[in-house]
């Protein structure tokens, strides 16, 4: 699978090189897009890029019959369209061909979730609470016969229901050879008496992927397996807490097979390969770019997807494009602190404590360059409280800050004022980060009511949307 997903990566790099293969569609622009992906085998474009950010709401978007490939540049496309006449659906909005390929990659399948409402809670397996639905889908919208790859894609904001007594075998349904990586499922409500979001009756191979259901609609599952279809996991996570609540694999669905390093809110797909765990609560964040293009949700510092992922299952980068590990991973989109829960400079901002030191505690945050202002709220040795400060250089893992100040003799009036402050050379800080949650601060004052010393720290808090990134 990874061999497959690293020559389609450099199938594309080949491609965005021959300028001339290259159609460029403007925002919003469904006739060109519809125009560009139907292109018969050996007349198709080289790429098809999208309009940065762009939005396409676009029926019958991409019916592809030839080998074509799209780069989304972190667009939206719509899936709208597929209303239900007289129990007959329309077109899907994608539909791969027997014999044709498609390789989709950042872009964003229906509407991101508004920061403010896809925020995936830290209680009972991250639900994610009052999604904004774009896309009302009646019948499949996905629909591959032929060979379908989606890396760095979210599936987002659809509400997918079905008419009263027909069954159109999922949102998106697979009869050909289908390869999820560092996709992303979240914010999606379905309804009706279809057997799982993703109804697969051909090969599907999921990997580094997070499925998070939304808790509303009727669906009995995420993924099903039908008409001998054969599906594999690895290093991914999956979350349903559905209405009533239905389980991730559908009752009475072929198994899922497993490659390792799952995480899953249930045992309904019975995974039991190396590093599969069942867990009550995935320890998921909000869903955001995180610095990518497209949408993938966070995992907060303790969530147990971080280092879960099987090596030998591990890929180069996570749906942002930040490293992976190579001898250790995170199953799931989203890789914490873009490789091994490394500690990039920007990563070093936020609150630290000792747990042990009540009212003692060291805030840091990068200014500029790999500039960081540190703040140290302690006590001198009388008991007195005291707060010093200073920039320091950040070098890797460590922060030095060789002029430390302490403010004295201010006088706080009315109003807010302060009169008669006077910076007071106090002596350096350095801070040595032993991990993304962890740091060492020493001191050395030259002052003797502070003397010297070393205080182990732990994280409180980080900064949204930082976490330990670059």
């Amino acid at each position: 699978m990874q061999r497959i997903a690293l020559c389609s990566m450099l199938l594309l790099a080949a491609h965005e090189a021959n300028a001339a293969g290259v159609v460029r569609i403007a925002n919003g622009d469904c006739a060109g897009l519809s125009k560009a992906a139907s292109a018969p085998a050996g007349q198709e474009p080289a790429l098809i890029v999208l309009a940065t950010k762009g939005s396409y709401a676009c029926p019958q978007a991409l019916p592809v019959t030839g080998n074509i490939n799209v780069d989304g540049a972190g667009a939206s496309l719509a899936l709208l369209g597929n209303y239900v006449s007289s129990g007959t659906p329309s077109p899907p909005e994608i539909l791969v061909a027997p014999g044709a390929r498609l390789m989709l990659r950042n872009v964003t399948l229906g509407f991101p979730p508004s920061p403010a409402s896809a925020k995936a809670g830290t209680k009972k397996n991250a639900n994610i609470a009052s999604p904004d639905f774009c896309c009302a889908v009646t019948g499949r919208a996905i629909v591959n016969n032929g060979d379908l790859i989606l890396d760095s894609v979210s599936i987002a904001g659809n509400h997918w229901a079905t008419a009263p007594n027909v069954i159109f075998n999922g949102f998106f349904y697979n009869s050909g050879t289908l390869t999820l990586l560092n996709v992303s499922v979240v914010g999606n409500a379905y309804s009706g008496n279809d057997p799982a979001l993703l109804t697969n009756a051909g090969h599907a191979t999921i990997s580094h992927s997070t499925f998070v259901s939304t808790p509303m609609g009727y669906a009995t599952g995420l993924l099903a397996n039908v008409d001998g279809g054969t599906m594999t996991a690895a290093n991914s996570v999956f979350v349903n807490n559905g209405y009533g609540p239905g389980p991730i694999c559908a009752d009475g669905s072929g198994p899922v097979g497993s490659s390792g390093g799952n995480i899953s809110g249930d045992n309904s797909c019975a995974f039991n390969a190396a590093n599969d765990r069942v867990v009550a609560d995935a320890g998921l964040g909000a869903f955001d770019t995180h610095g990518g293009v497209t949408g993938s949700i966070a995992l907060s510092y303790n969530s147990p997807a971080i280092g879960n992922g099987l090596a030998a299952n591990c890929a180069a980068t996570d749906a942002r494009g930040a490293a992976r590990g190579t001898t250790r991973c995170d199953s799931g989109a989203y890789e914490f602190g873009g490789g091994l829960g490394q500690l990039g400079v920007s990563g070093t901002s936020g609150l630290y404590f000792n747990s042990a030191n009540n009212g003692h505690y060291v805030t840091v945050q990068r200014v500029f360059d790999d500039n960081a202002l540190v703040i140290w709220n302690t006590f001198d040795q009388a008991g007195k409280p005291a707060w010093v400060y200073g920039v320091g250089s950040i070098n890797g893992g460590k922060i030095h800050v060789e002029q430390v100040a302490e403010n004295l003799g201010g006088v706080l009036h009315p109003g807010g004022a302060v009169s008669g402050v006077t910076p007071t050379f106090w002596g350096t800080l350095d801070l040595d980060f032993s991990s993304c949650s962890a740091a060492t601060l020493n001191y050395h004052s030259a002052l003797p009511k502070f003397g010297n010393g070393t205080v182990n720290l732990e994280r409180l808090a980080f900064v949204t949307g930082l976490d330990c990134s670059p």
